[in-house]
């Protein structure tokens, strides 16, 4: 039998939505490791422990460039995901970014533009 893929997944933003990606994503068996940050690092510390998140911080791009990161999901609030969605997909890493996928037509075209570019799957939820 074929082993599954092992995830190491990086939550941006620990509301309730990044919450419930979280949850989702611990009981998975493929999901070997979950990373959290949020701009309040004490909400980051309660979903990391929830989900047995083996780090958690305010620095979104710490998280991103965690070398055991290989996906990410961004649910902050939606003027915030612009810079760590371009940051994620630079570094080749998935991204599952909550709707909408930005603020304005520009800021989606530059986003689409860098998954194409870089090969980096984006997917809105």
């Amino acid at each position: 039998m074929k082993k599954p893929r092992e995830i190491g997944l990086g939550i941006i933003g620990s509301g309730r939505i990044g919450t419930l990606r979280a949850r989702l994503a611990a009981g998975h068996p493929a999901v070997r490791n979950i990373v959290v940050s949020d701009l309040d690092p004490g909400n980051a510390e309660k979903l990391a422990k929830t989900v047995g998140g083996r780090s958690h911080g305010a620095d979104n791009l710490a998280v991103i460039d965690d070398p055991d990161v290989t996906a990410v999901v961004v649910s902050t609030s939606e003027g915030e995901h612009l810079k760590p969605m371009l940051a994620a997909i630079a570094r080749g890493k998935p991204v599952l970014v909550e709707k909408p996928i930005a603020l304005t037509v520009a800021d989606a075209d530059k986003l689409i533009a860098k998954s194409e570019s870089t090969g980096t799957p984006l997917y809105v939820g």
